[in-house]
């Protein structure tokens, strides 16, 4: 059986899902999964769907334009760290 991710499809449910555990196991920032991870990760997952074939430096630009300012310069330091482990997931 063929275990290859689809690129082009994303579950995002299932992705949230394996990142709460993630949150859980400590592998996360954050004080809250739902605040401070869920809207990240979600994001993550649209700007992804959106540009498949995308490169990071592309998606970067998109999660800046969408966090611009809304977070602190800290937040955003985070909210980094965590797109880019969902996109390093979603491209394996």
């Amino acid at each position: 059986m063929n275990n290859q991710r689809d690129r082009d499809f994303v579950d995002v449910t299932a992705e949230l899902g394996y990142w709460r555990t993630r949150y859980s196991d400590g592998a996360l920032i954050g004080d809250s999964f739902i605040n401070d991870c869920n809207p990240v990760i979600k994001l993550a997952c649209d700007i992804y769907i959106r540009n498949p074939h995308g490169t990071r430096s592309a998606w970067h630009s998109d999660l800046h334009r969408h966090l611009s300012g809304k977070m602190s310069m800290d937040q955003r330091r985070i909210s980094d760290q965590i797109a880019g482990m969902c996109w390093d997931r979603l491209v394996s």
